[in-house]
């Protein structure tokens, strides 16, 4: 019984040992069948399909487990056999999702470039019209009123600022409805002084010197003003006699002279 315990207890410590080591170096050597193999979903095309590449070894269930796409899916999306048998290097759908919104970046305006406008050009110097008035003004209002009518040998001179212009002319007469005042042609735009010269025989009832500032195109018409002269209250008088008050004054000292000289001979005869 002895020798029986000797022999049995080498020989179960050394099965142990042999199964021990069998036992290690078959996990050493082994790979867990449950390795999970690292998967990233396929990014949807265009039309928003989805794609997997058969590889090598692949079966349906893998794929179910890589993606979490049924078995019956893969097989109904891609006309399968029942048995979903699959060739290397194929292309087979998963599933498709909703096709992006095609996004339309807008288009900046395009920009419109500024209409150019052409400045207007400053027109060249031209030339006015300027007509001149003497008018006989009755009422002595200085404004030419109806029945005044033109009066004869005023005389006018058109001068401007710049000393460039110098014209002259005498007025004329008549019914203002019948006949055309003094008028000076082809003036240039600017600045004029105007006078008139009062014939004689007539007071001015307005103002004799007139500053006139006229543009090209223009027409001014001025009107100056006189009435017959009148004379002084003591003239009339005499005049109205026929006599001259300096003959009365000669008269009165040959008078005096007389008296004086009838006295001195009187007083000598006395004597």
């Amino acid at each position: 019984m002895n020798s029986l315990k000797k022999f049995l207890v080498p020989f179960v410590v050394m099965v142990l040992a042999l199964v021990s080591g069998v036992l290690l170096w078959g996990a050493a050597n082994s790979q867990p069948a449950s390795a999970q193999a690292v998967y990233q979903t396929p990014t949807p095309d265009a039309e928003g399909r989805i794609y997997y590449i058969v590889e090598e070894g692949d079966t349906c269930t893998r794929i179910f487990l890589l993606t979490n796409v049924s078995i019956d899916e893969i097989i109904r999306l891609n006309g399968l056999t029942e048995d979903c048998s699959l060739i290397t290097g194929t292309k087979i759908l998963l599933g498709t999702v909703a096709a992006p919104a095609l996004t339309q970046t807008a288009m900046p305006s395009p920009t419109i470039a500024p209409e150019l406008i052409t400045p207007t050009p400053t027109p060249e110097p031209g030339f006015a019209k300027v007509c001149i008035v003497l008018f006989n003004d009755l009422d002595g209002t200085g404004m030419r009123t109806e029945g005044e009518t033109y009066l004869y040998g005023g005389v006018v001179s058109i001068n401007d600022r710049l000393g460039q212009v110098s014209l002259t002319g005498t007025t004329v007469a008549g019914n203002p409805d019948e006949v055309d005042p003094l008028c000076f042609e082809n003036i240039p735009e600017g600045s004029y002084n105007i006078t008139v010269a009062i014939p004689d025989g007539f007071n001015a009832t307005t103002i004799t010197n007139y500053p006139l500032e006229v543009k090209a195109g223009e027409q001014a018409t001025i009107d100056f003003g006189a009435q017959v002269a009148t004379a002084a209250p003591g003239e009339q008088a005499a005049a109205a006699s026929g006599r001259s008050p300096i003959l009365g004054i000669v008269g009165a000292v040959v008078l005096a002279a007389g008296i004086g000289l009838g006295f001195v001979m009187w007083r000598q005869r006395k004597v």
